[in-house]
């Protein structure tokens, strides 16, 4: 398996590892990772290797094969070492362990219930900071439609101001059509808004039949005491709950809150599926692909997913159901326990409605399984059509596609978007602030940027793309090849650029140039290669005036705020936040600028000779 003096060098290192929990780090001959485990006893763990590598899994031999120094970190206990393992494997992202690829920021909602009159709000990350968290929510539409059914029933408040009871401004809209208490002006009492809050935190925990026992106590009461605009208010209330209730659907008698986990593989590929079950309730699932070499052990598979899904994840369930039992099934229940705060079981249910949970996800994650596998055949059919019909060098497995976007030569930036078997990979997604280029030179600016890009990759020796593909004409597929001949990377990268053709709307007349061809390549009009390019294109072009826009807009709002003295940015925030624009500041008076935390007179003249 190795010479001599190598086998030498392993066993003189194993017999350096202490018999104490942690983690090893196996590396090939260049120092590259290639696989990272735990272990109760390091260096019992890591001898096993290597003493009978025949018992070993295929997957296991290979990497074995190429290890060439072995590095470990010692932790206190087990649990430790379990934790410490999950967060370098997402750190190193090692070639032969089982890793999270699509690992999504789902949205959350956000009730900050430690301020004194909570407010909601949507955020994609879970933090300690005694807010209350709901979700996740795998839709954006899906949350949209709660908040606005929560404003429509409940008076919440929709301001972002931190308040402490004192009167800020004048009711808005909101008050006077009977959907805020207003508290931005003094006008809710603390009990009745908590009232509220809680109402809404029923409501966002699905707890929809006590809310309405509550609602409906509330109605009687009002009815008796003859308040009946405040009955007839809580009616409704009971009807636009009643209607959420309808549809929602039971799927789990145990009412419980339950993550069911599963997964299906082929060859190299694995689709895991997470279905949220919350209250007996489907809340909806998540899909990860998990990318591995060769055919993975079942059980390293679900465990390494479950050690890396919840690493990050702070919404924890009491139950989660598995398709087969896992390594350190105990461990792992410990772990999630003291990271939730009560206790969380691992099951694999044999028979039942528990099974039969199982089996949905198993099939959703075939299915998911499917899809991916006709995309990716998709991929590679228009990638072979690419290749063919513009005679590239390279396969192009590896697209990268540049744009640029400014106003005048005013906040120019580049873009450079990633597509890997045809896909978008948008991790790998970089936006460039043009630092070099003054007026308006758009082959200046691409070379700037393709330089900046290609020298970078050549100094750290990483991997190149295969296609570099230029959203633009000759004059830009020109700039372009002149970066890669002073890079002297002609041989070993393909480039194109794809242009509007004749009739600018019409994507059927594009062009695409290559280099030494004075004739653009045209394509057939439902070729999917025509396609793929137009989309990079278009990505491209999105990325890029998305960041033109974002650094337009902070100056616009900014710039003038900034040349006020006394005004930080704290206080422009303020400002900003109270009239929502700049516009709006320009307008105001004295007074409702003074109106304002610490703005005195003199201040406020000083904000409006600025914007004047």
């Amino acid at each position: 398996m190795w010479g001599p003096s190598l086998e030498k060098k392993i066993k003189d290192i194993i017999e350096n590892i202490p018999k104490l929990p942690g983690i090893y780090i196996m590396k090939d001959s260049r120092s590259e990772i290639l696989y990272i485990g735990k272990a109760k006893v390091l260096r019992n763990r890591v001898r096993s290797y290597f003493q009978n590598s025949r018992g070993l899994h295929p997957r296991t031999r290979m990497f074995i094969r190429k290890v060439d120094d072995i590095k470990f970190l010692t932790t206190k206990t087990e649990a430790e070492a379990l934790i410490l393992e999950s967060n370098f494997i997402k750190k190193h992202q090692p070639k032969y362990n089982v890793l999270l690829k699509d690992d999504k920021h789902y949205p959350y909602l956000r009730l900050t219930t430690q301020e004194k009159f909570p407010r909601l709000e949507v955020v994609r990350r879970v933090k300690k900071d005694k807010a209350t968290y709901f979700g996740p929510y795998t839709m954006v539409k899906e949350v949209r439609e709660t908040i606005r059914l929560i404003y429509k029933i409940f008076p919440l408040r929709q301001s972002k101001d931190k308040l402490d009871g004192s009167p800020l401004r004048r009711p808005c809209l909101n008050h006077q059509m009977g959907r805020c208490l207003a508290p931005c002006a003094g006008l809710a009492s603390s009990e009745n808004y908590s009232q509220v809050v809680q109402e809404v935190s029923l409501f966002l925990k699905g707890k929809n039949t006590t809310l309405l026992k509550n609602l409906k106590e509330q109605m009687q009461t009002a009815s008796v005491e003859t308040r009946y605009e405040e009955a007839a208010v809580l009616r409704d209330k009971i009807l636009a709950v009643q209607t959420v209730l309808d549809k929602q659907k039971i799927i789990s008698t145990s009412l419980e809150d339950q993550d069911v986990i599963a997964y299906c593989s082929e060859k190299d590929k694995a689709m895991a599926q997470v279905l949220i079950i919350r209250s007996g309730k489907m809340l909806g699932e998540k899909i990860f692909k998990l990318k591995s070499l060769n055919e993975m052990e079942e059980d390293e598979t679900l465990s390494s997913f479950i050690k890396q899904y919840y690493s990050e994840e702070t919404l924890i369930p009491s139950e989660i159901l598995l398709p087969h039992p896992v390594e350190d099934a105990d461990l792992i229940s410990n772990w999630l326990s003291e990271k939730k705060g009560t206790r969380v079981r691992l099951e694999v249910p044999v028979i039942g409605k528990k099974r039969d949970l199982i089996k949905m996800a198993e099939e959703n994650a075939r299915f998911s399984m499917r899809m991916e596998r006709d995309k990716g055949e998709v991929g590679t059919r228009s990638l072979e059509e690419l290749q063919s019909s513009l005679g590239l060098k390279h396969f192009p497995e590896v697209i990268e596609g540049f744009d640029l976007s400014n106003i005048s030569g005013e906040h120019a930036v580049g873009s450079m978007v990633v597509f890997e078997n045809a896909l978008a990979e948008k991790s790998k997604y970089r936006r460039y602030k043009i630092a070099t280029v003054k007026g308006i030179d758009d082959y200046a600016m691409l070379r700037e940027v393709m330089t900046r890009r290609y020298s970078r990759l050549l100094e750290e020796d990483a991997p190149l793309p295969n296609l570099i593909l230029i959203d633009g004409g000759k004059g830009h597929l020109n700039a372009g090849h002149e970066v890669l001949e002073a890079l002297d990377l002609m041989d070993r990268v393909d480039l194109a650029c794809i242009a509007k053709g004749k009739f600018r709307n019409n994507l059927a007349t594009d062009e695409v140039y290559l280099p030494d061809q004075k004739t653009p390549v045209l394509f057939h009009e439902n070729s999917p290669s025509r396609f793929l390019m137009q989309r990079i294109r278009d990505e491209a072009h999105r990325f890029a005036i998305t960041y033109h826009r974002k650094l337009r807009n902070k100056t616009t709002l900014e710039s003038p705020l900034e040349s006020v003295q006394g005004i930080g940015k704290k206080r422009r925030l303020l400002l900003l936040k109270q009239f929502g624009s700049l516009e709006n500041i320009q307008k105001a008076s004295l007074e409702d600028l003074m109106a304002i935390p610490g703005i005195t007179q003199g201040l406020a003249e000083k904000i409006q000779k600025a914007l004047s």
